[in-house]
């Protein structure tokens, strides 16, 4: 005698690689899956008459009724808020910072230019000599930029040459 099942069958989407570790929620439905298999097999097992004193089944059925009990209660817990950046410390010195040089190189001459925005995103509050000022499109964007040699001659120390 063969049985035919004509179930439909549902796939269910995988998370990718999150899946091949165990984490504790995975653990906790595997332990209340094995539990609830357990208590199956020794309720069928066990005959079924009426002791006063089975301990045993007593114990099996507070094991269910309690790892399911936690698995119901255990929701899933919000993601942790990322923390902010830190904003950048303000500059102590009147050193340019480094990360901001956009480096020109052509034919002639090589030349190093800071822009306004990048030293002040980088904590540069010091004021800058309106005379060295340019202005230019960097990335679309309209920016104040400073060359080194002006700089220099203001009294900021700039790296490099």
């Amino acid at each position: 005698m063969s049985v035919a099942f004509r179930s439909k069958s549902y796939r269910i989407a995988g998370h990718g690689i999150g899946e091949t570790t165990l984490s504790g929620r995975r653990v906790a439905a595997m332990i209340t899956g094995g539990a609830a298999a357990l208590a199956l097999v020794l309720a069928t097992a066990i005959p079924a008459r009426a002791e006063k004193n089975d301990l045993t089944k007593a114990l099996i059925a507070a094991l269910v009724v309690g790892a399911i009990a936690h698995e119901l209660k255990d929701k899933d817990k919000p993601a942790p808020v990322p923390l902010p950046l830190p904003e950048p410390e303000p500059v102590t010195s009147k050193r340019v910072p480094a990360v901001c040089a956009i480096s020109i190189d052509g034919a002639e001459r090589s030349v190093t230019l800071y822009p306004e925005s990048c030293l002040r995103e980088e904590g540069f509050n010091y004021r800058l000599p309106r005379n060295c000022a340019n202005s230019a499109t960097i990335f679309g964007e309209r920016d104040r930029v400073y060359s080194s040699q002006c700089l220099r001659d203001a009294g900021f120390r700039v790296t490099g040459r």
